[in-house]
């Protein structure tokens, strides 16, 4: 859905609830013509690069060898979004498919703890990041694996957290998967 959705921007480069006179987010009055005035869109739109974004030729020939792609998400923290995706992963993988976990949630990274690779870390490869193995058939990737201390604090703001997650679909070799599914934070963060 989101690379879809990227592509049908990239093309007519209007949002769905964009006022009748939307300039369109790649045009330079975007977010400060008058017609954006009061749009929810206008500082999104004011502040964003122009254009479509470079990677997404990269991203979708890097997504081409992932047959499917589940975002686990909800407007709501503390509705077991984590270990939905956990065990809905494991479960999969026990069926002998080839499973990849996001773990989108920044701030709040929980996936390694609960797939019980906590100690682990991310390695570079010459394809790219390469996911954490929880066994022959899951792997993970998240931000967690990425802090000095476990308990460290993650405080990272829109623009770091989307560039990260971006990171994450972009740079890591998953190689062919059956299923990514991306554990995504709750719905009132930014």
């Amino acid at each position: 859905f989101f690379f879809e959705r990227c592509s049908i921007m990239a093309d007519n480069e209007t949002p769905s609830n964009a006022p009748e006179h939307c300039p369109g987010t790649a045009s330079e009055a975007a977010g400060k013509a008058a017609a954006c005035a009061g749009c929810p869109n206008q500082a999104t739109c004011a502040s964003a690069p122009k254009g479509p974004d470079p990677d997404i030729p990269l991203i979708q020939e890097r997504m081409t060898s992932v047959k499917h792609k589940v975002m686990v998400l909800s407007g709501k923290g503390g509705v077991g979004k984590s270990t939905l995706t956990k065990e809905l992963g494991l479960a999969l993988g026990n069926k002998d498919f080839q499973v990849g976990l996001i773990d989108a949630d920044i701030c709040g990274p929980s996936l390694p703890r609960l797939v019980g690779v906590r100690q682990e870390e991310v390695h570079m490869s010459n394809d790219g990041w390469e996911p954490v193995a929880v066994d022959e058939t899951v792997s993970v990737v998240s931000v967690g694996f990425m802090l000095q201390q476990l308990d460290q604090a993650v405080i990272f703001q829109g623009a770091q957290k989307n560039g990260l997650i971006k990171d994450f679909i972009k740079n890591v070799s998953w190689g062919d998967l059956d299923i990514l599914l991306i554990d995504t934070p709750p719905g009132t963060s930014d």
